[in-house]
């Protein structure tokens, strides 16, 4: 904030500082500025004061990106004699008779960001110039330049204003305020410096609590205890009385917090999602959520009443993994007693999650819960002869899927296809044939579908495929593709002339004709039993 611009020709910060490098003092005419933040702040300032004084030779000069941005400015433009806005004014000014509004010229551009004020009583100004390498500027509270400075914005309409514009203002009144209000300014300079110093201590202070954290999530292997790890470290970094971490899979109802701050043996504790509105909206909008009001909030009204005796105030969720297929969502839950959680706090928390995060990739948190729920999540949701997800994973799949596009209107689309003739392949081959055949379609499926679709066994010799925002036209080429790639395979045991075929059914999301999944799924199986009366290999799109 204290570094000198660089010279630049034809700009009005060029003649600013033209006139200060020719003056006796130069070092001390100007004060250099080169954020955004610090101009809007001193520059809110400058026209503060200007609009205590309570003089009648009040000039004000200003652009209109600042004269619309900065809000005191409208109180010094009451306050002023004239006022002159270099490009178009606020729309709230028009009528004023004060205001005189110039184009932008060679001396000011749409580049330029600037306020002067001047009267017998008072003289600041700011001038700076926006760029590619960000702000550049400069104040100034020296009569002489601000007064050179504002002559020479009006030099080309020096007739219309008239011989004597400005010269009241020229030489300083018996109780002139600069210096008070130039002791506030460098007040309010030093101010926003100390501010900067301290974030950047608290930056520090942040970036070695974040080490710390990963450090010692990376000393130790198991999954509970990489967790558990997790939020105990949090917790002391941020004031946070409870400090969790709940895994939820795919729409399940429930969720199971896996690490608590409060009690290392926590690991795998039920709640009831439908009492923890904050994690929905954190799965629902990918994204953190957070209520510095618990009692006021509107997200937390339905279950006010229970949480009302747990005393908490404030809460926050952040998601640390959003739909991994291993684990599921890893969300982080925090809560408060008192007082709400600061902007800082937050951020804090989601570097740490998304550091965090990164590093239980590369480490074994995934395997070790992979490991630990294998079987009893395996089970719970895949097909034991395909490997594919089953008829239960699907439908709270479909139900998620079809919600969210209804929600943010989004296109979806649903297919449901059936081996032809597959009755005869059974009693041609044999069953164990037919396990195989229904398994290596599986895997063609899979290999020829996005990563984004969801692909399950329907039942018996059928299959369902899930194609999240995918309207008609990319359905039917997903289909089609999917119908030539099974019809191409050789399929071991059954002869080559004797090619394995599918039918194909497919639905798009209507949002007039379809309110709930049901009806998406009515319309897929009946455009398949059409492919079928057809002469069957084909895709139909079904009609709502």
């Amino acid at each position: 904030m204290g570094a000198a611009t660089t010279r630049e020709p034809d700009t009005l910060l060029a003649r600013l500082q033209g006139m200060a490098e020719s003056s006796v003092q130069p070092c001390e005419a100007l004060v250099f500025v080169s954020e955004f933040q610090l101009y809007y702040l001193l520059s809110s300032e400058i026209a503060r004061m200007a609009g205590e004084d309570r003089g009648e030779e009040l000039y004000l000069f200003v652009d209109a990106q600042t004269a619309m941005q900065v809000d005191t400015v409208d109180g010094a433009r009451i306050a002023a004699k004239r006022v002159l806005v270099f490009g178009e004014p606020p729309a709230s000014w028009a009528g004023a008779g004060n205001l005189i509004a110039l184009p932008l010229s060679g001396t000011v551009t749409d580049q330029d960001l600037f306020i002067l004020v001047l009267s017998p009583r008072l003289s600041l100004g700011l001038v700076c110039k926006q760029g590619p390498g960000g702000l550049r500027g400069a104040w100034t509270a020296y009569r002489g330049h601000i007064a050179d400075l504002a002559q020479a914005l009006v030099a080309e309409r020096q007739a219309e204003l008239g011989p004597d514009f400005l010269s009241t203002c020229r030489t300083a009144h018996a109780e002139d305020c600069t210096m008070l209000c130039a002791m506030r300014l460098m007040s309010l300079f030093a101010r926003q410096l100390a501010l900067r110093q301290r974030d950047i201590a608290m930056d520090k202070d942040d970036l070695s609590s974040v080490l710390n954290i990963l450090k010692a999530v990376s000393a130790t292997r198991r999954a509970h205890d990489i967790l558990y790890v997790f939020v105990q470290q949090i917790a002391r970094a941020v004031r946070i009385d409870r400090c969790s971490v709940v895994r939820v899979w795919g729409s399940d109802s429930i969720g199971h917090v896996v690490a608590s701050h409060e009690d290392e043996n926590v690991s795998d504790l039920i709640i009831d999602l439908n009492k923890y509105p904050e994690i929905g909206r954190a799965l629902e909008t990918r994204t953190k959520v957070v209520i510095n009001d618990t009692r006021r909030d509107p997200l937390m009204r339905p279950i006010l009443s229970d949480i009302a005796p747990s005393g908490i105030t404030s809460l926050f969720v952040i998601p640390v993994i959003l739909f991994d297929q291993n684990v599921g969502s890893l969300l982080l839950r925090a809560s408060r007693f008192e007082g709400s959680f600061s902007l800082r706090e937050i951020s804090f928390c989601e570097i740490v999650a998304e550091a965090a995060a990164n590093a239980l990739e590369r480490g074994h948190l995934f395997e070790s819960i992979q490991k630990a729920n294998e079987m009893l999540e395996h089970l719970a949701i895949t097909d034991g002869l395909t490997g594919l997800f089953n008829h239960r994973f699907f439908r709270q799949r479909l139900e998620s899927e079809f919600e969210r596009a209804r929600r943010y209107a989004l296109p979806l689309s649903c297919m449901i296809m059936d081996i032809d003739n597959f009755k005869k392949i059974n009693d041609t081959y044999g069953h164990l044939q037919g396990d195989t055949i229904l398994r290596d379609i599986a895997d063609v499926t899979l290999q020829s579908v996005r990563k984004s679709d969801i692909v399950a066994r329907y039942g018996g010799e059928e299959f369902v495929v899930i194609m999240p925002q995918t309207g008609l036209e990319g359905a039917r080429a997903q289909a089609e593709r999917m119908l030539r790639d099974i019809s191409a395979t050789n399929y071991e045991g059954i002869p080559a002339g004797s090619p394995v075929t599918v039918s194909m059914g497919v639905a798009v999301y209507d949002p007039v004709t379809m309110l709930d999944c049901e009806a998406l799924i009515r319309v897929a199986d009946s455009a398949l039993y059409e492919a079928k009366r057809l002469g069957k290999n084909r895709v139909v799109i079904g009609e709502p």
